[in-house]
């Protein structure tokens, strides 16, 4: 009796470190799946964060004109750039805050909102397939391994903006939204943090004039 005992106690730990030793070899493929989720997840998140309008973008941009209606003076105001940022990441917190608390509710049926949905309930889930973990040609139909990341993030903003003579006689502006996004990704076992810069666009215009001299220097 003793001697099945210890064969089933052996047969186990065997059979332990032969599964650490695959997931060992599987942690690259993990997180390798886990970000490249997290980061297509974040696109469709601040894809559909907060906008605004037309004309609220038009009021970002200060353009003065001199009598030969010249550009004498061209800036942008950075408290209306920097309140528009504020709601943008304000926006994207509270995304994320109901998907990471478990309570998002799919507000119709896009899908977009269906997947919000999904994520705060499930975690984020993808399939490791084991002809691409072991290199194998995909005619041989192994099995998938269904993977689950859960995150928890932080989220800030900078302002990018930039003007430049274009053409003969105007000048291009733009002005974007670098998100920062700060993921702590919770994996089978172990935390990996990584970082997420998305760029917003959020105003391409073309201005008859120049550049004026004092913002060139």
């Amino acid at each position: 009796m003793k001697k099945w005992i210890i064969t089933v106690v052996v047969l186990c730990l065997l059979l332990m470190t032969g599964l650490g030793i695959v997931y060992v070899q599987l942690i690259p493929f993990i997180k390798e799946y886990g970000q490249m989720e997290i980061e297509r997840f974040n696109q469709l998140v601040i894809s559909h964060s907060y906008f605004t309008d037309q004309k609220q973008y038009d009021e970002l941009v200060i353009i003065e004109r001199n009598e030969e209606n010249e550009i004498a003076l061209l800036d942008f105001d950075m408290v209306k750039v920097n309140q528009l940022a504020n709601r943008i990441v304000l926006d994207i917190e509270n995304i994320y805050s109901q998907i990471e608390n478990g309570t998002y509710q799919a507000q119709d049926e896009s899908y977009y909102q269906r997947r919000m949905e999904e994520v705060s309930q499930t975690g984020i889930i993808a399939s490791l397939s084991l002809n691409t973990l072991f290199h194998l040609p995909s005619f041989l139909m192994l099995p998938s391994i269904p993977l689950t990341y859960k995150h928890l993030s932080s989220v800030g903003s900078s302002i990018s903006k930039k003007i430049e003579n274009y053409g003969v006689n105007h000048v291009m502006i733009e002005l974007s939204i670098d998100i920062k996004m700060n993921i702590a990704m919770i994996y089978p076992f172990f935390e990996q943090y990584h970082t997420q810069v998305i760029s917003i666009p959020i105003l391409l215009e073309i201005f008859q004039g120049q550049v004026p001299l004092v913002y060139s220097s």
